[in-house]
Parts: structure tokens; C-alpha cells; sequence
């Protein structure tokens, strides 16, 4: 009756945890921002297959990536481990011996000698008393999670990189053929100087400066044409290719950017909450949480129970028979006294790693919420000056064929009509960098609602 009893209170007592409530974090917010429904393949909104084949390659062949991927499984391997102390453990033991007793001095009895032979299967299980088991495995469990998180990040991360590097090289490859033109339109303006001045119609000065606009269009074009080369490599680098594979197979087909997506319906902030930097700090934040409790059971003694079966024999080849069968059940309690401060140094730490995590993650939130304020007035702005740089497009091109028509007719002199082709010139560059921006500020509205979701239309209250 009395082990009946000690049974049933052990296994009451194993109901028991140190792990302590959550702490509260400062996790409320309020903003009003928009944003359109977003999915796991949000770079598709923009339409460009050369887009797609680059991230879908970058998904599969890059580094980081699969580091990610491997943190993953080694937090899924971690939680087995820590879920297998909630089984006992099977252990054979096998042992041969020989021994010698001495012998009776006072009779003067021979010594005695003998075998000894055993092989014995032996059970081993921790009672979780305290919840040092169940709160190990609580805090691997939110380690896998974070885990799958941060990998979802890594995903999200590398698109949005390769997103933002082949608009920067499409956009580069654009204002190439842009200053091609410029460098040939300033060589016109300069040859049309050396006839003047061969005629003494102008001074040397201004031939000069017609020479340094040319040397000044030459720079511009070889900064641009080295820049090409150092935003092919980061794109290679991204995708796990060649750089010919980027220029001459990829970039070199692409002759315009894509336009950006819509980025319109209205949804709550809450959506931040689905963000994987942020789920993966809060589960950072349930790991460390959970450590208290491990680190307080450390405070409290350890019940073992122990199993044995097997045989014993002084003969080996008896060891096998009826009656050599042996077996065993045994209970232990052990209870470290003194550890030099050990165990309330591990609980601090623990306490402390909590409250690290809880600024994180508090942290996290801020800068998530920081990141959408700054996406949305950028993509705002960027649609702005886009607009605003199309209508002076359009106001530049109508100059440019009035300018034309008016050279062409003989009532304009040559000069005239290059400073016209080169205004409008200069104004496809900045319409070039306007749609990049704008393109680069779509992606950055996908990145910061963390993508992989479909947004729930909501009232702001």
C-alpha cells in the first residue's frame, strides 16, 4: 500500500512546472496603412518571366538559403532529442568476470575462486517531477518554430534582393543605351563647334566646352558600364549563375522595366503579427520563457526508476537455463546539496535571456511597424515623381519633335535642335530611374508585410 501511495504521489508531483507566465510586452499599436493581398509568389505581380526564372533559381541554389534550411532541421532534431526524455531508456549490460577471496587465515582454508557471468537488459526513466523534461521540450518546440520562421524570412529576403538587383541592372542597361545616344549627340554639338570655329565664328573657349561635355557624356557612360558589371555579379552571386548568364542570356532580352503592381486595399495593422521576423521573435521569446522552468527544476531532487532482467551464472554455459533469470525494480532520489551557486546562477541567466528576448521582440514589432510607415510614404512619393516625371516626359518629347520639325524645315539652327534631343535624353534617365524606384518600392511593400499571406480586409478602428 505504501508504494501504491508513494506511486500515485509521484505521478501527481509530475504535473508540476516552475515555468513562469509569460512576461507582458508593450505589443500594441495603431496605424493606418494599406496594402494589397500578398502571397508566397508576390514577385509574379510584376509580370516579367525573366523576374520569375531569377527568384525561382535564387530559391533553389542560394547559400544563405540553405543554411537556413539547415538550422531548420537541426532544431527539428533538437526537439526529438528533447522529446525522448520523456521515454526510458533500454541499455543491455554484459559482463564476465574472475575473482579470488582470500582464505581463512586461522584454519588455514584455501582461497576461493569463482565465475561470474551476466547479461541483463536495464530500463532507466526520469519522473518529471518537476517539468524540467516537458519545459525542455516547450522550449525546442518554439526553437523549431522560430526556426521554420526565420527560414520563411530567408525566402522572403533573398526575392526581394533579387527583385530589387535585376531592376537595378535592367535600369542600368536602359540608361546605357540613354547615354549612348547623349555621348553621340555632344560629339554632333562638338564637330559642329570645330566648323565654327575653323570659320572663326567662335571663340576657342567654346569649342572647349563643347569638348568637355563630350569627355564629361564619356565618363557617365564607363561609370555606367561599370556599374552594370558590379550589379550582374550581385545578381549572379544571388542566383547561384554565371555573369554571361545574367548579361547575355537574361538582362540582355529585357529592354524596359516591368510596371509596378497595385498596392491598394486597405487592411488592419495586426497583420504585422504574421510578419516572420516578428513570429520568430515571440517564439524566441516562448523558448527562453520555458528555460526558467528547466533551469528552476534544477532546485528540486531527481526521481529514477530503474528496471532490471537478465541472467546470472557462474557458468557460461548455464547462463541461459531457468533458474538463472534475474530481475530487479528500484527507485531513486538524488538531490544536489551544494554547487557553488550553480543552479542560481543558471536560473539568472535564464531570467535574463528572457528579458533580452522580451525587448527583441518588443523591438522587432517597432522596427516592423517603422519599416511599413517608411515603405508606404517611399512608394507614395516614388508613384509621385513617377507621374510627374511623365508628364515632363511627354512635355519634353513634344519639344524634341517640334525642335526637329523646325531644323528639319530650315527655320532652327543645328544646335538648337541637339539641345533639344538632349534635354529630352536627360529626361528618359530620370523617367528611367523614377520606374525603378517606383518598382523597387512595390517590392519593398511586399517585404515589410512579410509576404505569404493573403491580407484580410478589416476596419481600422
Amino acid at each position: 500500500m505504501r508504494n501504491i501511495a508513494i506511486f500515485i504521489i509521484a505521478l501527481f508531483m509530475a504535473g508540476c512546472s516552475f515555468r513562469p507566465a509569460m512576461p507582458e510586452t508593450n505589443t500594441t499599436f495603431e496605424y493606418k496603412y494599406e496594402s494589397s493581398d500578398i502571397n508566397d509568389y508576390w514577385w509574379k505581380e510584376f509580370n516579367d518571366e525573366r523576374l520569375n526564372a531569377l527568384v525561382e533559381d535564387a530559391l533553389k541554389n542560394n547559400i544563405d538559403l540553405k543554411l537556413a534550411y539547415i538550422n531548420l532541421q537541426k532544431a527539428a532534431l533538437t526537439l526529438k532529442n528533447s522529446k525522448a526524455d520523456l521515454s526510458p531508456t533500454v541499455g543491455i549490460n554484459a559482463e564476465a568476470s574472475k575473482a579470488r577471496t582470500s582464505g581463512e587465515t586461522y584454519t588455514g582454508q584455501d582461497n576461493i575462486k569463482y565465475d561470474s557471468f551476466s547479461l541483463n537488459a536495464v530500463l532507466n526513466y526520469e519522473v518529471d517531477l518537476w517539468g524540467r523534461v516537458r519545459n525542455s521540450i516547450a522550449s525546442s518546440d518554439a526553437l523549431l518554430q522560430a526556426s521554420k520562421y526565420d527560414y520563411a524570412n530567408a525566402r522572403l529576403t533573398i526575392a526581394s534582393n533579387v527583385a530589387q538587383a535585376y531592376f537595378t541592372l535592367v535600369s542600368l542597361r536602359m540608361q546605357e543605351r540613354v547615354l549612348e545616344d547623349t555621348l553621340a549627340s555632344y560629339i554632333d554639338t562638338m564637330n559642329y563647334r570645330k566648323k565654327q570655329l575653323d570659320a572663326g565664328s567662335i571663340t576657342q573657349i567654346v569649342y572647349l566646352q563643347s569638348v568637355a561635355s563630350v569627355q564629361s557624356a564619356q565618363i557617365s557612360l564607363t561609370n555606367v558600364k561599370n556599374s552594370i558589371v558590379s550589379a550582374s555579379n550581385a545578381l549572379a552571386i544571388l542566383c547561384a549563375k554565371s555573369n554571361d548568364e545574367i548579361l547575355n542570356q537574361i538582362v540582355a532580352t529585357s529592354a524596359t522595366l516591368p510596371d509596378a503592381p497595385q498596392v491598394n486595399a486597405g487592411i488592419s495593422s495586426d497583420i504585422l503579427l504574421r510578419r516572420s521576423d516578428v513570429a520568430s521573435a515571440y517564439e524566441s521569446l516562448k523558448s527562453s520563457n520555458a528555460l526558467i522552468g528547466v533551469a528552476k527544476a534544477a532546485y528540486f531532487p531527481t526521481l529514477s526508476l530503474t528496471g532490471i532482467f537478465g541472467f546470472s551464472s557462474s557458468e557460461l554455459d548455464r547462463l541461459f537455463v531457468q533458474n538463472a533469470n534475474v530481475w530487479s525494480l528500484a527507485g531513486s532520489l538524488a538531490q544536489t546539496v551544494f554547487d557553488y551557486g550553480k543552479r542560481r546562477n543558471n536560473v539568472e541567466i535564464a531570467e535574463l535571456t528572457q528579458s533580452a528576448n522580451a525587448l527583441s521582440y518588443e523591438k522587432t514589432i517597432k522596427t516592423a511597424l517603422g519599416e511599413v510607415k517608411v515603405a508606404l510614404e517611399d512608394r507614395k512619393n516614388a508613384m509621385q515623381v513617377w507621374q510627374d516625371t511623365k508628364r515632363l516626359l511627354s512635355s519634353q518629347d513634344e519639344i524634341y519633335r517640334l525642335a526637329k520639325a523646325q531644323y528639319d524645315a530650315g527655320y532652327t539652327d543645328h544646335l538648337t535642335f541637339l539641345d533639344a534631343q538632349r534635354n529630352l535624353l536627360s529626361t528618359r534617365l530620370n523617367a528611367i530611374s523614377a520606374q525603378q524606384n517606383l518598382d523597387n518600392a512595390a517590392v519593398e511593400i511586399y517585404k515589410v508585410f512579410g509576404g505569404g499571406f493573403k491580407a484580410e480586409q478589416t476596419d481600422q478602428k
